[in-house]
């Protein structure tokens, strides 16, 4: 009997059927549950984290917060 060597095997990336879940769940799921903190809007896997994604309402809505923060700091600072 002739003994052949191996072929080695080349790694190209995880195979599309693949599901990477999230590390904190250990979840094979295909969404996010949103229990990480993103940061940059990258989520603690390293993946686009959809819950730090901002549409245009939710972004006009922050920026209405914020500006009415500033007004009420301001008015407190002139009453004194």
């Amino acid at each position: 009997m002739k003994i052949t060597a191996k072929a080695a095997r080349k790694r190209e990336g995880l195979s599309r059927y693949i599901r990477l879940g999230c590390p904190l769940t250990k979840s094979n799921s295909k969404w996010c549950y949103g229990m990480c903190k993103p940061v940059k809007g990258l989520g603690f896997c390293g993946r686009v984290a959809p819950h730090a994604i901002e549409g245009r309402t939710q972004k006009a809505i922050r920026l209405h917060k914020e500006s009415k923060k500033a007004d009420e700091k301001s008015c407190e600072c002139e009453r004194r």
